[in-house]
């Protein structure tokens, strides 16, 4: 059996009147809060985390799967009178579909 001791862990408590912020950050980040230290410190010399969809993040999947659906649904009702509305509603959902890319950390690639 050999005597090899693991290294002390590296702790960080923030200031008390930071502390919500910080919690905050870190869910917004979608990282753990280990990983959310490491990329602040390191920035790109951090190693990439192995990202784990949270839930948030299949709620907004989800929703962008719908707005899919929902913008064929418009399309099929192009034969209304009202261009204008149709357009101004197709126009938010792809304003919607490019919030929920990027909450997912991807790029929109334009209207679809």
């Amino acid at each position: 059996m050999t005597d090899k001791k693991r290294e002390a862990p590296i702790s960080y408590r923030p200031p008390h009147e930071l502390l919500a912020q910080f919690r905050a950050r870190v869910e917004d980040s979608g990282l753990s809060v280990n990983a959310f230290i490491t990329a602040a410190v390191f920035g790109d010399l951090a190693p990439g985390p192995a990202r784990r969809a949270s839930a948030s993040h299949a709620d907004v999947a989800r929703l962008l799967a719908e707005t899919a659906l929902l913008n064929e649904r418009l399309k099929n009702l192009a034969s209304d009178p009202d261009d204008a509305l149709l357009e101004a509603a197709v126009q938010d959902l792809h304003e919607i579909r490019a919030a929920c890319l990027k909450a997912l950390g991807r790029s929109p690639r334009g209207p679809t």
